[in-house]
């Protein structure tokens, strides 16, 4: 009974891929858990608005490639996770997630705009979030 449950399942994945797999978006999450600057910038447009505790400017993608390279030589992330993903419209997209490095917790915003049929972000920013207090019942 085992081997025929596992079976079913194996054929069920093949023939149902999983939703992360078919999500354009994973690239760039991807590459916000490694902490990858060159895997994130190849998601760039050619000017990005790029935002790290409060100071926002808009870059060129090598200039972008090395803010983020600094920034998550700085802040290695322990996790990024997605807490919101949306359309704005037919080719506007965000995504809102926490990246957590060490006691420090950012909340991260992206916007992509789709470009001759690819995903590409036009701003991201990094934004300090306060760590939550434990309550007095957390005792």
């Amino acid at each position: 009974m085992k081997i025929t449950t596992t079976l079913l399942l194996i054929i069920l994945m093949m023939h149902f891929p999983s939703f992360s797999q078919d999500d354009p978006f994973q690239p760039v999450i991807r590459a916000l858990q490694d902490s990858d600057s060159r895997k994130l910038s190849t998601h760039f447009n050619t000017a990005v608005d790029l935002g790290l505790s409060g100071k926002e400017n808009s870059y060129s993608i090598s200039q972008a490639e090395m803010i983020m390279r600094d920034f998550f030589r700085k802040f290695p992330a322990d996790s990024f996770t997605v807490t919101r993903k949306g359309a704005a419209d037919a080719v506007s997209y965000h995504i809102i997630g926490d990246y957590r490095s060490g006691a420090a917790v950012f909340q991260v915003y992206l916007l992509l705009r789709e470009v001759n049929g690819k995903q590409l972000i036009h701003k991201i920013k990094f934004e300090d979030k306060p760590a939550i207090p434990p309550s007095k019942h957390d005792n």
